[in-house]
């Protein structure tokens, strides 16, 4: 035990002298975490649509298209529109150079034609560089139009009496004869309360107990984005260790060591724990990075630790496994770097599970990728990730005991 423990010591001290490589494959997956993130996050940590940008024109600057218009200054629609006033043909210059999603035309005499029942017509000129946000303004003004064109015919006898005293000058405005349609507006407003209150459906919203207990974690991308980067290149680094077994029989490293009293059994256990310690030292310092710079939440360390030290394990022991099918590192470097692609595309480190097709996700239960990015979500919010710990400790102890007798086979001196 002394001598693997010594052997350890060793290699992990000689990669503290000479870190370049490591931090190089510490270093890439930090920077594609802060790229992606930085592209596809949400600004200022709001997880909201910035405000979609329209142009409004009003050519008819009565009480109809005041009504319409009123509806932008709306606390929560203020929140998703920012809405410029505008002059038809500026508005029209202004969409041409994109700078708004969409134009809204309202036309003149829109409020006499309501009042008078006539089919009336809206303008909406979108933006052709933008796919989305056009579509929501255009859902909304036929949402507006809906609820104006049901007012109108609703109140259409009333409405004609208010656009009659709307045009009239206040002096010659009698409230003794406004009285009567306004108490008839009364009665319809009365009888429409009826069959809108009370509601026939609503919605209730409770909390569980067990959720009453747990905080909902922030939502950060970063942390979507990291555990499949970090364990990726992982499986670069401690793969890169483990060939170290190969090429230290070529050099005629292992010969000179077994003239100590060392068995090649020692020698195999001691390399698969120094890849073990390695990758355990590089999640730790990725994990800090992580927190400090991108603000990201991992949840209970302990916890964590046990998913780290597992995955670590798995790496050494399955590359060390590897290694004992390939005559020289060179066969096995060849070998291993596609492994490690097909790990990372079927796992979930380039594509989320949900975008794989179904008929290939099995391939993800196989790829270590899979159970460490599972476990760092479910240890992300909250929960002992139970799963891929037991996947992850099973399969592991399998790899380590295969390894060391597959090794010690190929290797023998």
């Amino acid at each position: 035990m002394k001598r693997i423990l010594l052997i350890i010591k060793n290699d992990v001290k000689r990669r503290i002298k000479s870190p370049l490589g490591i931090l190089l494959f510490l270093l890439i997956p930090i920077v594609m975490t802060a790229i992606i993130g930085m592209i596809f996050s949400p600004r200022a940590g709001n997880a909201q649509l910035p405000p979609i940008k329209i142009i409004l024109v009003d050519n008819d600057k009565s009480l109809g298209s005041k009504f319409f218009t009123g509806a932008f200054d709306t606390k929560e629609i203020k929140d998703l529109f920012q809405v410029t006033m505008a002059e038809e043909n500026e508005g029209k210059r202004l969409i041409s150079k994109g700078k708004a999603s969409a134009l809204i035309i309202i036309p003149a005499k829109f409020t006499d034609d309501l009042s008078n029942q006539k089919k009336t017509t809206i303008h909406l000129i979108k933006n052709p560089s933008e796919e989305f946000l056009p579509g929501i303004v255009e859902e909304f003004v036929n949402t507006m139009g809906i609820v104006i064109s049901g007012f109108v015919q609703v109140f259409e006898p009333e409405i004609k009496i208010m656009k009659k005293f709307t045009d009239m000058d206040l002096e010659n405005l009698s409230i003794p004869e406004a009285t009567p349609f306004l108490e008839a507006m009364k009665t319809k407003f009365l009888s429409l309360k009826k069959f809108t209150s009370p509601m026939l459906i609503e919605l209730k919203k409770e909390t569980s107990a067990t959720d009453k207990k747990k905080k909902e974690p922030e939502f950060n991308l970063f942390a979507l984005i990291m555990p499949g980067m970090l364990v990726m290149f992982l499986l670069f680094v401690v793969e890169g260790i483990m060939r170290e077994i190969l090429a230290d029989k070529e050099n005629g490293i292992l010969q000179r060591m077994m003239f100590s009293p060392l068995r090649i059994m020692d020698f195999i256990i001691s390399r698969i724990f120094s890849g073990f310690v390695v990758g355990v030292l590089m999640f730790w310092i990725a994990v800090v990075i992580g927190a400090l710079l991108f603000e990201i939440k991992w949840g209970n360390y302990w916890y964590l630790f046990i998913l780290i030290a597992l995955t670590s394990f798995w790496a050494a022991s399955f590359f060390a496994l590897l290694n004992a099918f390939f005559k020289n590192r060179n066969q096995a470097a060849a070998f291993s770097a596609p492994i490690i692609l097909v790990f990372s595309a079927f796992g979930g480190s380039m594509l989320p599970l949900e975008q794989i097709p179904a008929q290939m996700r099995w391939v993800s239960t196989i790829t270590l990728n899979h159970w460490f990015i599972t476990g760092a979500i479910k240890i992300g919010s909250n929960e002992f990730p139970i799963v891929p710990l037991l996947v992850l400790f099973i399969l592991g102890v399998i790899l380590f005991i295969l390894a060391v007798i597959s090794l010690n086979r190929r290797i023998k001196i």
